[in-house]
């Protein structure tokens, strides 16, 4: 109500042209409210307003008639947001920025949150970040955390005003408060198993994701895809599989650079969910936890302001499956599973073959030599909750039949991550059969490509430069729908 009345009061204004820093200045001397904003603003730009009585936001619309801006009054301040025209119309403010550490260097998949809101985000590989927040959040204070990083908390006047250079620092752990808990790593596991009913949700829940698989023969990129999905996903003591529909997507294919038009690896909508440890667990994460890894207690760290034991994890020599190594964060307090690190080990790879590659081109033999995996959990409604998931594969490729290319080789590598960037409201969501995705279906069959603006304002994971240079390329050639709110870093 008091931003209502600040930007509804009338001013009198007795000059007929002058710059908009005078005609704020005049503003600001007779509501007694100062105004924020950033060099986006241009305050010598001269503008020419009829004298009058004029109310606040009235006279603002004339001195920003020809950009985009937002008003948002906090703290006895008027916050001047240059936005896009779409983002205002649809009620959304769009925050960007890049997060690195002290010294510069890049940090990746960092969180972009609001406190104890499920709207989420995360940065790319080269840590450059684009977040919509609804303008019913534009008060609260945006989190941006990494593994191994201090929290950093952004108030609305920095990050509503310029696009962001966040700095985080290293965490230094301090022992303070000592939690007693057992020293036998295998302990903890099967306890933070075992726990999951009262650390993850018990009711089914709606969430929103953005997903994107993208392919590379050497260090070109040949196909892409991304999706915005649901999922419905039932309680984490319920044995019942999480629901996917998909809602749109886009694709696009260079396939004229590459002779790998027919190798499908591992990937899709639910293999991508199927990284949810927490939910469906692992022989390497269960309640048993028999013969197959070595458990070490590694150290301890604060990751998200709350002590971390840090447990390493290592296959057992001789198995005859697919054998992980890895790393799995658990909550000294809670036991809850806050992320989780896995690979293949060496041996791992030679059994895992069948798995990776799901169909290879006729004439070439193809090497699976890595695949990774991460998961994250992010805290709030008082649970932890899915966050973040992602696979790395990577494949050496060569022919060894045919006249063309003979000996011809390759390295071929492919990525799928997902990011659940909000959930819904409601958790009674029914998602007609004919709708859901089923585990079979490859993301690129399913994609119907959607023209122009594609994304809109929805939250996605922003591509990194040789990504973001193959999309430009794949747009021109009318391979991929132009989505300029998304494509350029400099919007």
């Amino acid at each position: 109500m008091k931003a209502q009345e600040k930007l509804f009061q009338p001013v009198h204004i007795s000059f007929e042209e002058g710059t908009i820093e005078q005609y704020l200045d005049t503003i600001q001397s007779q509501i007694g409210t100062g105004f924020v904003y950033s060099s986006a603003i241009t305050p010598h730009r001269q503008v020419t307003i009829t004298k009058g009585v004029y109310k606040v936001n009235y006279l603002l619309d004339s001195l920003f008639s020809e950009q985009s801006v937002l008003y948002i009054e906090r703290r006895g301040q008027i916050i001047l947001s240059p936005q896009s025209p779409s983002s205002i119309e649809n009620d959304k403010v769009i925050v960007k920025g890049r997060v690195t550490g002290r010294k510069g260097q890049v940090i990746p998949f960092a969180t972009i949150y609001i406190q104890n809101k499920s709207l989420g985000t995360i940065s790319n590989a080269e840590g450059v970040f684009k977040f919509v927040l609804p303008s019913r959040f534009t008060n609260d204070t945006l989190t941006i955390t990494s593994l191994g990083y201090k929290n950093k908390q952004i108030s609305p006047d920095q990050y509503l005003t310029n696009e962001l250079e966040v700095k985080l620092e290293v965490e230094n752990y301090v022992i303070r408060d000592v939690i007693v808990r057992p020293v036998n790593p295998v302990d903890i596991v099967k306890g933070s198993f075992n726990a999951r009913g009262k650390n993850y949700a018990t009711k089914p829940t709606v969430m929103n994701a953005f997903f994107r698989e993208s392919s590379k023969q050497d260090e070109n990129y040949i196909s892409l895809s991304e999706a915005l999905i649901e999922i419905k996903k039932n309680s984490y003591t319920n044995e019942k599989s999480d629901l996917i529909r998909f809602v749109k997507g886009r694709n696009g294919t260079n396939i004229t650079q590459s002779e790998l038009v027919n190798l499908v690896v591992e990937g899709g909508l639910y293999n991508g969910l199927r990284l949810d440890v927490a939910k469906y667990g692992s022989y390497f994460y269960n309640e048993q936890l028999e013969s197959e890894c070595d458990y070490k207690l590694h150290k301890t760290i604060i990751y998200g302001n709350r002590q971390t034991y840090v447990i390493k994890f290592v296959a057992k020599e001789g198995i005859k499956y697919p054998g992980y190594n890895g790393t799995l964060y658990i909550d000294a307090e809670s036991l809850a599973l806050v992320r989780a690190e896995f690979e293949l080990g060496r041996d791992g790879i030679r059994y895992a073959r069948s798995l990776l590659v799901k169909k290879a081109p006729r004439g070439y033999r193809v090497k699976p030599v890595h695949a990774r995996y991460e998961v994250e959990y992010r805290f709030y409604n008082n649970v932890w909750n899915l966050h973040y998931a992602r696979s790395d594969f990577g494949i050496k490729v060569k022919k060894v039949r045919g006249k063309e290319n003979k000996g011809f080789s390759c390295d071929f590598s492919s990525t799928s991550e997902f990011v659940i960037t909000g959930i819904s409201d409601t958790t009674k969501l029914k998602i007609p059969f004919r709708e859901l995705s089923k585990p079979s279906d490859v993301l690129v069959e399913q994609v119907k490509n959607t023209p122009g603006n594609f994304w809109l304002e929805d939250n996605v994971i922003l591509p990194e430069e040789p990504l973001l240079s193959t999309i430009r390329k794949l747009q021109l050639e009318g391979e991929l729908p132009k989505d300029d709110a998304m494509m350029t870093k400099d919007d």
